[in-house]
């Protein structure tokens, strides 16, 4: 045994350790995924003493191919980084973009999760399957929400050709129903290819207290505390990287970063919202001004373009009271630290390649948003951000004396339209405006080292999201595959944009569509069509309702860079040909039906009723989506029961809570007296709480909760009681809310994410058990 350990040392010492493959064979044909394992070579007798072993033929990527390292954030307009003559301080774009090439004609779909499709799988979002947020499916081929297993993912793709792959962040590509731990999974980053994922599959996340996945298991809420998200993703994706480089020095990794800043909420650390303090005060009429003037200077956009107006929808700042200029300045000044904080975050990334001797071999694309600017919070701007989608007013003195709280974990908050307007500078309109460039044109830099011919160029090819795999495989000397994992793959619709970091073409031939709720737009050959239906992106519905009339106009952007005159007038044969372009590009990417109708207005229209009458829940450790996966505990009566098991009858701890103080109701014990809070929001007015006067017994009992309530969006009364003994009841005017935020669950035994109310125990863990939860309808 000692000579075997001995000769198994001096193997390794020499590279030849037991189980180690020999150099991969050569792997003509990559067009099929995964590839075929060669055939065998060697010879094979009854004896392995006269047997001879073929060498390991083990997946690799080509020769010389480059770690790719994909950033996009969220929500992040056209002229918010410096990178793009915006006012934020953003060196690390910066660095990027004058050491890269940057492209100024970029653009992605109009809003999250279709944006995030295209960019994976290099196809259009309709034919990959998201024409809209993953959440919800309307039951048509290009709205079913999910990723489809033809149009496989970068990730995937690179996985099986040799590549480790991994995702920190934001993947908004999950549908509600499969968030759960009963999944299925195969929408998840683990199921699109990604080996590893660390991050948040929905729509936003509380930057202070996340709820976090490593791969599909939900992370120690107490991992990471004191740190904000995008810090903790830049940690896990730097760890990952060492380990991934430790096990496989020589193994080109994809590693892809989907911060959720500056999507809503906006919260950043008090010390970087001080480094904008007075630098918006001046508003954002004038701030629109002065981005246009630094981006002409910049060469961002080219001499004589026109600065479009600003709509009606949206007040002029001077329209405004002293203490409104002051709050919604104040709003821009967190909005902008989330951006420097998360350049801040990039940096580090960064700076950890180029002290381990990688980042002249990483390809990096980075793109400054998923969609233009946001604008859903409107012209008064939000510190709830899923509680104004209610699309009832929030309390507007509430608001403003949430001043200095604001970026905190006090507030949800999202700013004003009107700054969303102006970080799309010179663009028209805001995200989800697929008609209009402020709603689908981004900043885009592609950066590798030694391929770039004019470090710092800006280039005006007309590109999207779609373009980004085709360039990947470009640089890694990969084709597109024809079949992968069984499934014949749909061709790529994007292009790589490899060829123009050596020459940028003037422009060329191509045709793109856009469309995002009835907000239609076409590219074609420099003219573009738009489809405009009225509906404000801050609600649900237009003023023409769910079937409106379509305003079509045209546009020649390649004398008009910010789509600001209308042509239609002049050329009315070409408007009409555009809009037959538009359809039958529609018809070849699965965009039709088109529904008009945005937020709960679509929402209520699809969620199917789920037929049980009777939930159970098994155990104190059992957490599920607020939403989509388990019975809907507001605005319809039902019936709980929680049997508890405690400790003594001073327990503390939730029973039963659901989403949190932006939006959320909680049954918990407060030294063992029974309580019930309901928070529509943070606001006192919306706020309400019961807590008895008697207490339970120490061990077995049963504590029930009566919710009572005749109709959708009317009064309700929650009833506590044990034993056949009232314990409380409580009053409140409206019956419904929007669990807030995205990520936030039904939890038995506990509140994780951001908690309803203040618990005695630390997330709200009981003291003691709940042993089993039951839920009727009437």
């Amino acid at each position: 045994m000692a000579k075997q350990a001995f000769r198994r040392l001096k193997l390794a010492a020499t590279g030849l350790a037991i189980g180690t493959c020999a150099p991969a064979m050569a792997q003509a044909d990559r067009t099929v995924l995964p590839i075929p394992r060669a055939p065998f070579t060697g010879k094979i007798a009854d004896s392995v003493l006269d047997s001879t072993p073929a060498p390991s033929a083990p997946v690799r990527a080509p020769q010389g191919a480059p770690n790719v390292l994909l950033f996009m954030s969220d929500d992040v307009g056209f002229a918010m980084s410096s990178a793009f003559g915006g006012p934020v301080s953003t060196p690390n774009f910066d660095r990027l973009a004058q050491t890269g090439e940057r492209f100024n004609r970029f653009n992605t779909t109009g809003i999250c999760s279709p944006s995030r499709a295209a960019l994976l799988t290099g196809r259009n979002h309709h034919n990959a399957g998201v024409g809209w947020l993953s959440d919800l499916s309307s039951g048509f081929p290009g709205y079913n929400g999910r990723v489809q297993p033809d149009t496989a993912t970068i990730a995937q793709i690179l996985r099986l050709n040799g590549y480790n792959t991994a995702m920190f962040g934001k993947h908004h590509n999950v549908p509600a129903q499969d968030r759960s731990e009963a999944g299925p999974f195969d929408a998840w980053p683990t199921g699109l290819g990604f080996e590893y994922f660390y991050g948040f599959p929905n729509g936003d996340s509380d930057q202070y207290s996340p709820e976090l996945y490593r791969g599909i298991s939900r992370v120690d809420p107490d991992e990471g505390k004191g740190k904000m998200l995008d810090e903790r993703l830049a940690d896990d994706m730097i760890r990952w990287i060492h380990n991934q480089k430790a096990g496989a020095p020589n193994k080109p990794f994809l590693a892809y970063l989907s911060p959720g800043s500056a999507h809503a909420p906006h919260q950043v650390p008090p010390e970087w919202i001080a480094r904008f303090k007075g630098k918006f005060d001046m508003g954002w009429d004038q701030m629109r001004v002065e981005s246009w003037r630094r981006q002409l200077a910049m060469g961002i956009i080219p001499k004589g373009t026109r600065l479009t107006p600003r709509p009606a929808d949206i007040p002029a700042w001077n329209s405004l009271t002293p203490q409104e200029k002051a709050y919604h300045a104040r709003t821009m000044e967190v909005a902008a630290a989330m951006l420097a904080f998360q350049d801040a975050q990039l940096g580090r990334v960064l700076d950890e390649l180029q002290r381990m001797g990688q980042l002249d071999n990483t390809l990096i694309a980075v793109v400054l948003g998923d969609n233009g600017a946001s604008g859903e919070a409107g012209p008064p701007g939000t510190i709830n951000e899923l509680r104004g989608m209610d699309r009832i007013p929030e309390r507007k003195e509430w608001m403003l004396a949430n001043i200095d709280k604001l970026g905190g974990p006090e507030t949800y908050g999202n700013y004003a339209v009107g700054w969303a307007w102006a970080m799309n500078t010179p663009f028209r309109w805001v995200k989800q405006y697929a008609d209009m460039l402020g709603g689908i044109r981004n900043g885009m830099i592609v950066n590798w080292a030694g391929h770039v011919a004019k470090p710092g160029s800006i280039c005006g090819e007309f590109s999207h999201l779609i373009d980004i795999t085709p360039t990947i495989l470009d640089a890694a000397g990969l084709p597109a595959p024809k079949e992968v994992l069984g499934t014949m793959q749909k061709p790529m619709d994007g292009e790589s944009l490899l060829p123009a970091l050596q020459s940028c073409p003037a422009e060329k031939p191509r045709t793109q569509y856009f469309e995002i709720t009835g907000k239609m737009g076409l590219y074609h050959d420099g003219w573009f069509l738009s489809g405009e239906d009225g509906r404000p992106s801050w609600e649900n519905l237009g003023p023409g309702g769910p079937n409106p009339t379509v305003t079509w106009t045209l546009y020649d952007l390649s004398k008009d860079f910010s789509q600001s005159t209308d042509v239609s007038a002049k050329y009315p044969d070409k408007l009409e040909a555009m809009k037959a372009l538009f359809h039958s590009e529609g018809e070849k990417n699965d965009v039709f039906p088109i529904d008009h109708r945005f937020g709960m207005a679509r929402a209520m229209s699809l969620m199917q009723p789920d037929p049980r009458k009777h939930f159970d829940f098994w155990g104190k450790d059992v957490s599920i989506p607020a939403i989509g996966s388990g019975p809907t505990l507001m605005a319809r009566p039902f019936t709980l029961k929680a049997d508890l098991k405690l400790d003594s009858a001073q327990a503390s701890g939730a029973v039963v809570s659901l989403g949190s103080k932006f939006g959320g109701w909680s049954l918990y014990l407060d030294k063992g007296h029974p309580a019930f809070v309901w928070a529509r929001s943070t606001d006192p007015q919306e706020t309400f709480k019961a807590v008895s006067d008697k207490t339970l017994p120490q061990g077995v009992s049963t504590l029930t909760m009566q919710f009572q309530t005749k109709q959708p969006g009317g009064p309700a009364k929650i009833v506590l009681s044990a034993g056949g003994e009232e314990y409380a009841q409580l009053d409140v005017p409206v019956n419904y809310f929007s669990p807030s935020g995205n990520g936030e669950s039904l939890d038995i035994g506990r509140d994780l994410g951001v908690p309803v109310t203040k618990y005695v125990t630390p997330h709200g863990m009981i003291e003691g058990d709940v042993p089993h939860v039951t839920v009727d309808y009437p």
